[in-house]
């Protein structure tokens, strides 16, 4: 397993070259490799070998990908509908900085998974027992904006981030004093309906591990009531589908929004990271950024 330091730009160029060489270090030929997404992972399409690619942004992102594997394995052995790891020996392998995994591809259906399938998948895991030999990390809400905060691209204007900077500074004292309903239990960390699938079969199944924690199971509810009632990606039927799915509505807690604004200060600073791919990714942190600093209620975020 090799690795060095990881490039400054995270794009498709840089990425399929390091998926090409993590390929052919676990034996996989990536003649067919299709771009799917590019976020806060690359993410590449296998069809003849049903393999899809994550190339992780940088080294810093190691320890949560060795965690996204063992939760695969706990998810699998719990007999849990999610995402599967690929038959290959060795995982993670670290190729130019990144760390890269690979998970079983899936025919996907329509229809789309619904919010009520969201309400019952985390109704499920909520109630799942952690095995002893998996050690979750504890819920650290701020961990990744601190981080990208400090490492913000230079099309970022100083009074944009010196502004995110006060308001995370905000949100910190704020955490400290919320009370929750729940026990803590584990945590998805990003339950929304993009890391959901529907295969073939017809099985909605869980995406996405890599925020995975012990913690708050409020985090994980958070999540839909601020789709519904900041930025009206939830229509009021959904919502009321999810509530019912999972059997509670986190909109009686007092502590939602606190919860609300440290997620959409996750979503911008997610989204800042990005701003030099495209004019409509700048335009967009631009939009969120007012938002937030105008109290702009709804929210006019676009979904990316």
């Amino acid at each position: 397993m090799g690795s060095s330091a990881a490039p400054d730009h995270f794009g498709g160029e840089g990425t399929y070259r390091t998926m090409v060489k993590a390929c052919a270090l676990v034996g996989l030929d990536a003649f067919d490799a299709v771009p799917m997404r590019l976020g806060e992972n690359a993410l590449y399409s296998l069809s003849s070998a049903r393999v899809v690619v994550r190339v992780a942004r940088s080294l810093q992102m190691l320890p949560d990908v060795q965690k996204e594997v063992e939760v695969a394995r706990w998810l699998r052995d719990a007999d849990y509908p999610a995402a599967r790891l690929a038959n290959v020996a060795e995982m993670p392998v670290v190729v130019e900085g990144h760390p890269v995994t690979f998970w079983h591809l899936v025919d996907v259906a329509e229809p789309k998974p619904s919010p009520a399938d969201l309400g019952r998948l985390l109704r499920r895991l909520h109630s799942l027992e952690i095995p002893d030999w998996l050690r979750l990390p504890d819920f650290q809400p701020f961990a990744r904006v601190a981080q990208r905060l400090a490492d913000a691209p230079d099309l970022v204007a100083t009074h944009d981030i010196a502004f995110l900077r006060r308001w995370l500074d905000a949100l910190c004292d704020q955490f400290e004093e919320l009370r929750f309903e729940f026990p803590p239990g584990p945590v998805h960390g990003d339950a929304h309906r993009g890391n959901l699938l529907r295969a073939a079969t017809g099985e909605v199944l869980l995406l996405d591990f890599e925020q995975f924690c012990f913690g708050p199971r409020e985090w994980d509810l958070s999540l839909s009531a601020l789709y519904r009632y900041s930025l009206r990606w939830f229509t009021a039927e959904e919502y009321r589908a999810f509530v019912e799915a999972y059997g509670y509505d986190i909109t009686s807690w007092t502590g939602l929004p606190v919860m609300r604004s440290i997620r959409e200060l996750g979503m911008t600073t997610w989204l800042m990271q990005m701003v030099g791919q495209d004019a409509a990714k700048a335009a967009e942190f631009g939009r969120r950024v007012d938002d937030i600093r105008q109290g702009r209620f709804p929210r006019r975020w676009r979904a990316f």
